[in-house]
């Protein structure tokens, strides 16, 4: 095992957090850890040179601060599993699947792992399926998405927490735009070797160039992850400002988002930005009476100022348009017909095939690489794992409730509502790339998030030094801890 500089660092600020911090900078500290998708704070070599990333590492710190004599936090831990069971379902099945299932199928399929040694480095390359280290990998990556969740439920029900949330969103917007963006332009300076120190995870880093265009990656190793991970805050962001919560703020940092998402080159962006358009309209044509007018206004107000931009554009720089298009076209209509588009149906097939030849119980997470999140669960975690992950869907998500379709209601709900629908609309892209059953961690944040917020009641506020179970909508006050909800 080898701690990296950046687990150094990491180990100091969480040392400090723990000593002088509350949980809520525990929470922040956890959030901005995500940006560095592509760094690495332990790597452990001897289970194949795997990587504890730097969110993974910070978990365990907002765990210490929960557990640690006199921190008061115990008690809400019983009703954070409670409302976290389908996930607990989830991850116990596949921890469990993913050390009987390469073994109970051995030999019995070919697969493409997760990490594949040998080969001649062909599309369709596959060796038998067996127990690999990815399947330990998984199994712990697992586990930190379930913690992951209940420490968030925990941090959000104290005070402080739900602050947390959307400040260290907006603030993780601004930087992995212009560290995007940073990386990007500066190809071929010193800036190139300082994100590529950060990038010290045994990942393949992939080609970062089309057609002329350079493709933003920033700390991540391709793209598709930076996008992926961009999409996850840009909807919550969104719906934040969607439901009028530091509207000044989240907005502009999801359109900032959102540009840069554009000029990424990533099919995961064109489709997550493809798909949360879709869901806007179809939401505001289905429950009319929910929605913010004034939020849609402005929102046919950024629309037309596209429009017009894209026609300006059209007209002063035919050949750059022309080239984005033609970019766009081959990112997402013309990909199927590519060679990484029919790598990537080969692969989102074995989760099928798995599922078949497992007889519905899977050949365990880690065990193969997919090119979706459906196919990834249903192959790996058979339909146990689907279904107790579409029930976690559901009870994250609570269709049944106005704060998940509209802009109304106590603060709380509408937060909730926020992070309820930005934790179900942020899987679109992991249906077009996540190549194992594994979910994020933004989409534990979130989830975690939004089951904690709903729970909120009317009542007096308890500080965080009183280990009170529940905060209370006065928790969330509009002026006396920075939030300004207006219309």
């Amino acid at each position: 095992m080898t701690v990296t500089f950046i687990g150094l660092i990491m180990a100091a600020i969480g040392l400090l957090l723990l000593i002088r911090g509350s949980l809520a900078g525990m929470l922040a500290f956890l959030m901005l850890s995500g940006m560095m998708g592509g760094s690495a704070a332990i790597i452990l070599t001897a289970v194949g040179g795997s990587s504890i990333p730097p969110a993974q590492f910070a978990l365990a710190f907002i765990w210490l601060r929960m557990v640690i004599p006199g921190s008061r936090f115990l008690d809400s831990l019983g009703p954070a599993f409670k409302e976290n069971f389908w996930l607990i379902v989830f991850v116990v099945y596949g921890v469990a699947i993913a050390y009987v299932g390469p073994r109970l199928f051995a030999g019995q399929i070919n697969v493409t792992p997760l990490r594949f040694e040998g080969g001649d480095g062909g599309l369709f390359d596959t060796s038998p399926l067996m127990p690999t280290s990815q399947n330990m990998t998984a199994s712990v990556y697992l586990v930190g998405a379930l913690l992951t969740a209940v420490a968030t439920y925990v941090a959000c029900i104290y005070r402080g927490g739900a602050n947390a949330l959307v400040k260290t969103a907006v603030v993780i917007a601004w930087v992995h735009s212009i560290t995007g963006v940073l990386g990007a332009v500066g190809r071929g300076t010193p800036i190139e070797s300082f994100f590529t120190l950060l990038r010290n995870a045994n990942y393949t880093q992939h080609s970062q160039a089309y057609e002329g265009f350079i493709r933003i990656n920033g700390i991540f190793p391709e793209p598709s992850s930076w996008a992926a991970f961009a999409f996850s805050w840009f909807v919550f962001l969104a719906e934040c400002w969607y439901r009028s919560i530091e509207p000044k703020a989240t907005g502009r940092a999801a359109l900032l988002l959102a540009l840069v998402m554009f000029f990424s080159t990533s099919s995961s962006a064109y489709v997550g930005l493809g798909g949360y358009a879709l869901f806007f309209a179809v939401r505001i044509a289905l429950f009319p009476t929910l929605a913010s007018h004034s939020r849609i206004r402005e929102a046919a107000i950024i629309g037309l100022a596209g429009a017009v931009l894209t026609a300006i554009l059209l007209a002063a720089l035919p050949a750059f348009t022309e080239a984005i298009g033609k970019m766009i076209d081959d990112m997402l209509f013309a990909k199927a017909d590519s060679e990484s588009g029919r790598q990537r149906l080969f692969w989102a097939m074995q989760g099928l095939e798995g599922f078949v030849v497992s007889w519905g119980l899977g050949i365990g997470p880690g065990s193969f690489r997919s090119s979706s999140l459906a196919t990834a669960i249903i192959g790996s975690c058979g339909a146990i794992g689907v279904i107790s992950f579409v029930a976690y869907l559901l009870a994250v998500f609570e269709p049944r409730r106005g704060s998940s379709w509209g802009a109304a209601g106590p603060i709380a709900a509408r937060l909730g509502g926020a992070a309820a629908t930005a934790a179900l609309v942020s899987q679109i892209p992991s249906l077009v790339a996540a190549a194992s059953p594994v979910p994020t961690g933004e989409f534990a944040i979130l989830a975690g998030a939004a089951l904690a917020l709903r729970r909120v009641k009317q009542g007096a506020a308890q500080p965080e030094s009183e280990g009170a179970a529940e905060v209370e909508v006065e928790d969330l006050p509009p002026v006396r801890r920075g939030w300004r909800v207006s219309e």
